[in-house]
């Protein structure tokens, strides 16, 4: 990745695993209002415990392979994605994510491991090489500020950059509406949890093949 100009571009600079700490404050804040994170630890008391041992999980296993971060704002914002070559991930590394979270959640690990096989078992297998953003959220302080959207189109710049197209999952119907706008489109039916929202799968193709 040539991110030395996109950084400047859109003003935010890749995330250091060091500064781990600053991500999980920007997403535990970010997501305790969030539908589905609402579903997966209905319990208001423990939801930003459970969403702060769920994020330094995730952040980890991002780093160790092969994603990155981006970060805005002093981490206002923060993206984490995977470039092509780590999009799919071996059943090993898969399962250690899984025991992961099911040794740091316990018993509250029962509704994200589902999430998580679930959208793992709706991401294309067949597309062409692709960017797979996983979590971007701004902090409540700086949601409003465009600084999610500067992260998103900074991945999409990244793919555009290689050629490749953009996947995610879409948390809310207000989040799906953004993504449209920035030129995502909705994939396939939604994924419906059991008796709580939906998640919807968004896709933009490699720019040779838009239009």
């Amino acid at each position: 990745m040539n991110f030395t100009e996109l950084a400047t571009d859109f003003s935010c600079r890749l995330a250091a695993s060091g500064d781990q700490d600053a991500m999980v404050s920007t997403y535990r804040e970010s997501f305790a209002d969030d539908p589905v994170f609402q579903w997966i630890f209905p319990d208001e008391e423990t939801r930003k415990s459970l969403l702060e041992k769920f994020f330094t999980v995730m952040i980890g296993h991002t780093f160790s392979h092969g994603g990155f971060a981006l970060q805005a704002k002093d981490y206002g914002a923060v993206s984490m994605f995977f470039p092509p070559d780590a999009v799919m991930q071996p059943e090993e590394a898969k399962n250690h994510l899984l025991h992961s979270l099911r040794h740091e959640l316990g018993p509250e690990s029962e509704m994200i491991v589902h999430v998580l096989t679930t959208l793992d078992a709706r991401h294309p297998k067949d597309f062409p090489p692709h960017y797979y953003g996983t979590f971007v959220a701004a902090h409540p302080q700086e949601q409003g500020n465009g600084l999610g959207t500067r992260l998103k189109r900074c991945v999409f710049a990244l793919a555009d950059q290689d050629g490749a197209g953009a996947y995610a999952e879409a948390s809310s119907p207000r989040n799906l509406a953004l993504y449209e706008r920035l030129g995502q489109r909705r994939l396939g039916p939604a994924v419906t949890l059991p008796g709580g929202p939906q998640i919807f799968p968004i896709w933009r193709p490699p720019v040779a093949a838009v239009g």
